[in-house]
């Protein structure tokens, strides 16, 4: 296929994104429901498979149905939820026109996350491992797994594929080649815990990760509302929770699984099913393998896959601490005055242009009609005009606090489409 043959396709793709999606759903239960016999492979696409009587759940090869169902259930929502908010902000002019797709798509992360958030904090609140991570393998290599934390986990998995979809699918922006190899990362991490049974260190890991990618969101949507204060407010607060979350407690928990691994689950090789010890002796090299493809084989833990585990987590902990560093240099480049460039934005530049220039002409309409609106306007820069600095000189040496138009700047440089 061609660069434009496959240029049109994805492009095709993106505008029929609610279609072909919701199709996809109403054809496979169009078949469970008519074709009777068709019923055990149509079932995995919306039911948890592999239910045990006690009520506890096994893994196995139907769960990548599950996984699939879900992705294409996920674009749908993810469709019509940026549609269903692009026309609410369209129809009563919430923010600038160029602004509004983002502004959708801001909102569909915010609505997203939050709900994965508060289901994370609810299954890890309840757990044997809240503030103790050596509990994370008490139990290890038991092959149950309750029913909300495979539903949970097997639903962010098949978020993050849908994401990987969604950069390839929509207009590239600058920050692809971070947000692709993040979410590559991410879906091999999170398959890597689920085949070796490291689902509750996942449940960690995404209920860290998904904190901080609620407040960026929401940061997001108060600056295209043009809530100014709130825009500050809300940007100090993400930085804190991701230096917090992030950089603290994320490092505390890969030393646990550095320093704890050993002394709480010895090391050896386990049969998948029965969860009974092996020799050594009698297993072949590529007993490594066998949990991505048998989860009633052989799994192993020793050294070797304690560090393929943790290197793992610690490139996910270099791609934070690049951004963080942008973002860093980007706070410190506008408190001195310097120009706010950050390569994970795309086009928050020109939106705010594009802004400025509609806030123009609805002043001219708000004065011919006589109407007046609550909320601060921004006045576009003259042609040519240097923009001062973030804080300005005033009379006697003092500091003067910035203006609307510095200090969105700041939190207007910070956008990243997808969750780290």
């Amino acid at each position: 296929m061609s660069t434009a043959q496959w240029s049109l396709l994805r492009n095709w793709s993106n505008e029929k994104q609610i279609v072909v999606s919701c199709g996809l759903i109403v054809a496979a239960a169009s078949i469970h429901a008519l074709f009777p016999s068709t019923r055990p492979y149509t079932e995995p696409l919306y039911q948890l498979p592999y239910p045990e009587t006690n009520g506890q759940y096994l893994q196995g090869v139907d769960d990548a149905f599950f996984v699939l169902g879900w992705l294409v259930m996920l674009t749908a929502l993810r469709a019509i939820v940026i549609a269903s908010v692009h026309r609410i902000v369209t129809r009563y002019r919430l923010v600038s026109a160029k602004a509004r797709t983002r502004f959708a798509e801001q909102s569909w992360l915010l609505f997203y996350y939050g709900l994965s958030f508060l289901l994370g904090m609810q299954i890890l609140v309840s757990s044997t491992y809240w503030l103790d991570f050596r509990q994370l393998w008490s139990e290890w290599p038991s092959r149950q797994m309750d029913g909300q934390l495979k539903w949970y986990f097997l639903v962010q998995l098949a978020f993050y594929l849908q994401l990987l979809l969604a950069i390839n699918l929509e207009e590239r922006r600058k920050d692809y080649t971070q947000m692709f190899t993040h979410h590559v990362i991410t879906c091999a991490l999170m398959y890597v815990c689920y085949v070796y049974r490291y689902t509750k260190i996942g449940n960690v890991i995404l209920c860290i990760m998904d904190v901080v990618d609620i407040l960026l969101p929401l940061a997001k949507l108060i600056k295209y509302l043009r809530y100014d204060s709130a825009c500050n407010v809300a940007f100090g607060i993400f930085l804190a929770t991701w230096l917090v979350a992030r950089h603290m407690i994320y490092n505390l928990l890969c030393w646990s699984i550095f320093r704890d691994v050993p002394k709480v689950m010895p090391y050896g090789c386990y049969s998948g099913s029965t969860g009974v010890a092996l020799d050594l002796k009698d297993l072949s090299n590529w007993r490594y393998f066998e949990p991505l493809f048998d989860q009633g084989g052989t799994i192993c833990l020793d050294r070797r896959t304690k560090w393929v585990f943790l290197s793992l987590l610690l490139m996910l902990q270099v791609l934070s601490i690049v951004w963080f560093g942008m973002i860093i240099k980007i706070a410190y480049g506008v408190l001195k005055g310097g120009a706010a460039d950050d390569s994970r934005s795309d086009d928050e530049e020109e939106e705010t242009e594009d802004e400025e220039r509609e806030y123009e002409e609805d002043e001219k309409c708000d004065q011919a009609s006589g109407s007046t609106h609550s909320k601060s306007r921004i006045s576009a820069a003259e042609p040519g005009q240097i923009q001062p600095e973030f804080f300005q000189r005033a009379g006697g040496g003092r500091l003067r606090m910035p203006r609307s138009r510095d200090r969105k700047e700041l939190i207007g440089r910070v956008g990243c489409n997808g969750s780290l």
